[in-house]
């Protein structure tokens, strides 16, 4: 897979019949609907549904579900740190020489 270098706008459609793809946990997992009676699935849906599917085609995912983990990272902070390219990001966003943070003594 090659890596996006701009930015993709796309729209989903899918149907279901006898089925509820996105419960809304907030009023009793009930299917979320709009006013009109339609069917609506919320954006963080879409992005799990995007993300699954890429994990199954053996695509590497940076926010991954503990139950579908396919690395020892507990944590996004871990699988930052342990990944080398986003490590050495990390590291540049350090707070500049010069600058005190909340935790260092001034000197």
């Amino acid at each position: 897979m090659s890596t996006l270098t701009n930015k993709i706008d796309f729209a989903l459609v899918f149907t279901v019949r006898n089925a509820n793809p996105n419960g809304d946990p907030l009023g009793g997992d009930r299917p979320r609907t709009t006013l009109s009676g339609l069917g609506e699935v919320s954006d963080v849906c879409l992005k799990r549904k995007l993300r699954n599917r890429l994990m199954d085609e053996g695509e590497r995912i940076f926010v991954q579900m503990d139950e579908r983990r396919t690395d020892e990272f507990r944590s996004l902070r871990d699988r930052a740190e342990g990944e080398p390219a986003m490590a050495d990001c990390l590291k540049q966003m350090q707070a500049p020489k010069g600058i005190k943070g909340k935790d260092q003594k001034p000197g």
